[in-house]
C-alpha cells in the first residue's frame, strides 16, 4: 500500500461516496475504485459495503480508518517540521454567523490547535469584509461546492417568552404567533432569514416590535420578560431553559450549521479543527431544549 491509498481511503470514508472522494484526491473516479479495491485486497478485508449504487464504510473500515488518519497526521506534521521555514504565525481569519452564544468554546477549540496564531473574529459580513476570504466560516448558509464542508448539527427553532400562559400545553400555531410581539434579530441575519421563510410559506406577518443586530441583546430582553422570541434548542439553549417553550405546530422550522474551510485543499490542522469543532457541537446536543 501506498500513501496515496491510503490518502483516497481516508476522503472516501470522510465523505461516503468514492465520486466525491475521487474529487478531494484530483483522480477519476475509476482510478479512485482501483485503489479502493487494491487496498482492500492487500488487507484481505472489505473496507465498505456496497449498498446499492454507493458504499457505506463498515466495521473494519471505521476501525482501520482511525489508524490511517493518525498515521497521515504523523507524517504531514513531519514533513512540514523539517521543510518549512519558521515563520511568524498569520492570524486565522473566523467567520461566526450563528451560534454565538459558544464563540468563546469555538475559539479555545481552535487555539488548542493553533496556539500560537492569533483569531480575527467576524460575526456579520459587511462591506468592509464581505470579499475576504475566512479560514473556518460557521453558518447556516448552503456552503459552497468548492469550498469543503461538514454539518454540524441540526436544531429545532422554538418559541420562548417568560410570559407561561403563551406556551401552555407546549404547542403554538403560526398564527396565534403573529398576534404577538416579537423580540427578533435584523432582517438579513441568519436566524431571521430562516424564519422569515418559515412564515412566508405560512402567508404571515410578524409584529417585530424589538430588533437587534446583537444576539446576546436579544437573549437579554427575552430573558428580562420583553416580548417573544425565536430560540434554538441546541445554540441557544442556554437561554431557552430559563422561558416557557413551545413549538410551532404543525411544522415547526429547523436549520442546519456548516463547518466550512476557506482553503480548497486540507491540511492537517484543518482537518483536527473540524472534527474538534464537530465534537464540540455534538456535546451541546446533550443539552438540547425540549418540551
Amino acid at each position: 500500500m501506498n500513501i496515496a491509498q491510503l490518502q483516497g481511503f481516508v476522503y472516501t470514508a470522510q465523505t461516503g461516496s468514492i465520486t466525491q472522494g475521487a474529487k478531494q484526491a484530483f483522480v477519476s473516479q475509476p482510478a479512485m475504485t482501483k485503489m479502493i479495491q487494491e487496498l482492500e485486497k492487500e488487507l484481505g478485508v472489505p473496507l465498505f459495503d456496497r449498498v446499492g449504487r454507493g458504499i457505506q464504510i463498515n466495521d473494519q473500515g471505521r476501525a482501520f480508518l482511525n489508524y490511517v488518519e493518525a498515521g497521515l497526521d504523523q507524517i504531514q506534521m513531519g514533513v512540514e517540521a523539517v521543510s518549512k521555514p519558521i515563520i511568524k504565525k498569520r492570524p486565522i481569519r473566523l467567520l461566526v454567523e450563528v451560534a454565538s452564544a459558544l464563540i468563546p468554546d469555538i475559539i479555545t477549540t481552535i487555539h488548542q490547535i493553533y496556539p500560537e496564531s492569533p483569531i480575527q473574529l467576524t460575526q456579520r459580513i459587511a462591506a468592509v469584509n464581505e470579499t475576504r476570504e475566512f479560514d473556518f466560516t460557521i453558518s447556516t448558509h448552503q456552503p459552497r461546492p468548492d469550498r469543503r464542508s461538514v454539518p454540524l448539527l441540526t436544531e429545532e427553532i422554538m418559541i420562548g417568552s417568560m410570559d407561561p400562559s403563551l406556551t401552555s400545553g407546549g404547542l403554538i400555531t403560526p398564527d396565534t404567533l403573529s398576534k404577538q410581539p416579537i423580540v427578533s434579530l435584523d432582517l438579513h441575519t441568519p436566524l431571521r432569514d430562516t424564519m422569515e421563510t418559515y412564515f412566508k410559506k405560512h402567508d404571515l406577518n410578524l409584529n417585530y416590535q424589538y430588533e437587534s443586530d446583537d444576539p446576546a441583546s436579544i437573549r437579554a430582553m427575552l430573558s428580562t420578560g420583553v416580548g417573544v422570541g425565536f430560540i434554538p434548542s441546541v445554540t441557544w439553549a442556554a437561554t431557552g431553559k430559563f422561558l416557557n417553550l413551545a413549538r410551532l405546530t404543525p411544522d415547526p422550522p429547523f436549520r442546519t450549521i456548516y463547518l466550512t474551510e476557506g482553503q480548497t485543499k486540507e491540511d492537517t490542522q484543518t482537518r483536527q479543527v473540524a472534527n474538534a469543532l464537530v465534537a464540540l457541537f455534538v456535546s451541546e446536543r446533550a443539552h438540547e431544549l425540549s418540551i
